[in-house]
């Protein structure tokens, strides 16, 4: 069903239609980094219903008692929010042989998804299926990064990129999630083409780009709709919802024409 926030404050202004929660598509991926319960209380009260999926990032959890995490698990599903598990304490555990053990202690918590990446350990193509199948025998859902943080190198081969991205959806990988540094961060200049690129060949229900900064979330959502895909920090939710809704473009508020 279409949303076009009638239940909302100001009903009287138009806004573009987005499907209700759960969303199939244009899912809005939200870091989590290591926001404490009054600041997780806070922004489900203005945002939940904009957040689809909360990835709590840059392994932050590891360093937080299992009773939060547990009641943040629940706050975020108690909005209609799946939770995922990313960061480097994830590819720790690939290093450290417990990966096995990680997955069970994830699906203990009550998350429902994890990330298979490859920041900071190097990985095969064969390790990283390997861990979306482990992962989903445990019955949690992946999503695997393509790309490479740190550099921008990884862009130079289309055709290894296209192949991730294969490779992980073969292995049964939820959701591929395309890396922003290399392309629209660290970056001379945003290489849309590469997008595109890797876009005809998986389009974008399957994909999730990361977008940390207002000018590639517009060119995401202006190329592609707002039924794109996208990964956000906690702050840029509600700017993204409006940008997704045709109120706000550029930074500056707009008159929206007749639907």
């Amino acid at each position: 069903m279409d949303s076009l926030l009638q239940d909302k404050a100001f009903a009287c202004i138009r806004v573009a239609p987005r499907a209700d929660k759960p969303r199939e598509t244009g899912l809005t991926i939200m870091a989590d980094r290591g926001l404490g319960t009054r600041a997780q209380a806070d922004l489900l009260e203005t945002a939940a219903s904009y957040v689809d999926v909360a990835k709590m990032g840059i392994g932050a959890w590891r360093l937080q008692p299992a009773e939060l995490l547990r009641r943040k698990i629940t706050a975020y599903h108690d909005a209609g929010i799946k939770v995922f598990l990313a960061g480097d304490a994830t590819e720790a555990a690939f290093a450290q042989g417990v990966s096995a053990e990680f997955y069970a202690a994830v699906r203990e918590l009550g998350a429902d998804a994890v990330e298979v990446s490859s920041a900071q350990v190097t990985m095969s193509l064969a390790d990283k299926s390997a861990l979306i199948k482990m992962a989903a025998a445990q019955g949690l859902d992946v999503v695997a990064e393509a790309g490479q943080k740190g550099q921008e190198d990884w862009t130079r081969s289309l055709s290894y990129v296209l192949k991730q991205i294969e490779t992980y959806q073969a292995a049964g990988a939820w959701k591929v999630l395309i890396q922003a540094e290399g392309i629209s961060e660290d970056v001379a200049s945003f290489k849309g083409d590469f997008v595109l690129a890797i876009v005809a060949r998986f389009g974008i229900e399957n994909l999730i780009f990361q977008a940390k900064d207002a000018k590639a979330q517009l060119w995401y959502v202006s190329t592609f709709g707002n039924a794109v895909n996208l990964d956000v920090d906690d702050d840029q939710v509600l700017d993204l919802e409006l940008l997704r809704r045709g109120i706000r473009k550029r930074g500056v508020f707009g008159l929206l024409g007749a639907l």
